[in-house]
Order: C-alpha cells, then structure tokens, then sequence
C-alpha cells in the first residue's frame, strides 16, 4: 500500500490498542518508525489533532472508494462493526477527519463473533470496488458494490467461506491436519494462480486444548476461485 503516493510501498497496520500505525518506505527499502495516524478535529480554539481509533481492538485496509484519486482508511474492530475514514486531503497528503460506520442494506455492517478484518477489492470484476470482511467466527463476507462511480452502496452480505465448527478444535488430529481456516479470519484478494481472477487469501488462529497442555497455531490459506460463471464461488483451497 502506497500510502502518500510517493512511489514505495508503505505498511499499515491495526492494533490491540485500536490505534492505526503508519511505517513509511524510505528510499532505501527500509521502514521508518511508526508514526501513529491523526485526524484534524476542530474546535472552538481552532483546529487540532486526535488519535484515530474506531474501538479495540483494530485491522485496516485502505482504498479509493469514492474513486476520488485518493486513499480512504477502513477500520474493523473487536466488536465487529467496520468503518470508513474519508481521505479529504490529498493522494500526496492525507487529510483524515470523520470515522463513519458503514453499512449494507441499510444496515450497520457486523462481523460474526467480532474481529472484522476488512479488505477492499473489486471481487466480482464489475469495476467497483467491494468490500470483504473477515469474522472471528472464521467467516468470510462478500458486500458487493451495487453503487456508482463516486457513490459506493453495498448490498446485503454474501458468504464466501462459512463459519469454523470449533467441535473440530477439541480433537487434536484435526488440529494437527486442518482441512479449511479456522477462526480470527484476515484476509487479502490476489490473483493467486494467475488466471485473471481473483483468489482469497486468509490468515486464521486456533488452539488445542488437552488435558495437560495447550497449542496454538495460525495458518495461512488460499482458496481459489471456481469456474468464472460462479463470480461468488470459490473452489480449491490451499494451506501454508
């Protein structure tokens, strides 16, 4: 993610606190130290700054979603609400100012189980950006953009991946040898395998708990998209 469009990519990051952080690319290829992100707020003594924090704890993404040329921030946070912070600066300087709640359907967007970990993308290759969230259930929700240019409006959600039956969490080959993500799913879309589609990455975490001891693990996974006539669907899936 280029943050200030200067040509590197940059790293963006949410935090068990809610606060979002900032590490620049320097020239050199390295990062700078994180720099926690503001918005202008104004007052009767004139304008200053405050920490932007929509709830604890917290995961970004960030996108042009009024397809104004500039970066706006999502936040998704532990009670599962997902929000947008309009960019109303510019590509090159970021102006932050209101955290709004989104929604679809007319309603407030909540992730199952909490921990919405939101991602930007035009999933369907309609040329509008969608928005997809991933749920502490281990669900993954498509909200299509059914809006226009400028003007994003979200239809009710579409589940890509259902949620993880923590039955399986209890037997310990299960554990060892996973078959689908688990739960606390945070995603990204690529194209995975190159066929002009995107695919669904998702990082997960679960846990095993024995008599006598207790593990955990996160894995990462792919799922690959099915026949191109299923826009929604996906197909194969893959673990790392």
């Amino acid at each position: 993610m280029d943050y200030n469009g200067d040509g590197r990519l940059d790293f963006l990051t949410g935090s068990i606190s809610g606060k979002v952080y900032l590490y620049r690319r320097r020239p050199d290829g390295t990062f700078g130290f994180p720099e926690v992100l503001k918005r202008e707020v104004r007052g009767w003594i004139g304008t200053g700054t405050a920490v932007i924090n929509a709830g604890a704890p917290s995961a970004v993404a960030m996108a042009d979603w009024f397809d104004r040329g500039r970066l706006d921030l999502f936040i998704g946070v532990g009670d599962g609400h997902v929000y947008i912070v309009p960019n109303e600066g510019t590509r090159r300087r970021p102006v932050f100012r209101r955290i709004e709640q989104l929604t679809a359907d007319g309603k407030p967007i909540v992730a199952a189980g909490g921990m919405a970990g939101p991602c930007v993308a035009d999933w369907d290759r309609d040329g509008r950006l969608d928005l997809l969230v991933g749920c502490a259930s281990g669900r993954v929700v498509w909200f299509r953009n059914i809006g226009t240019k400028g003007k994003p409006q979200l239809a009710p959600g579409v589940t890509l991946v259902e949620p993880f039956d923590d039955r399986f969490l209890r037997n310990e080959d299960a554990f060892d040898h996973p078959k689908r993500s688990a739960l606390d799913a945070k995603i990204c879309v690529t194209d995975w395998n190159g066929d002009g589609w995107p695919d669904l990455v998702v990082g997960d975490y679960s846990y095993f708990r024995g008599e006598t001891s207790a593990r955990l693990h996160g894995w990462v996974w792919v799922y690959l998209r099915k026949a191109p006539a299923q826009t929604a669907g996906l197909g194969g899936i893959h673990h790392f």
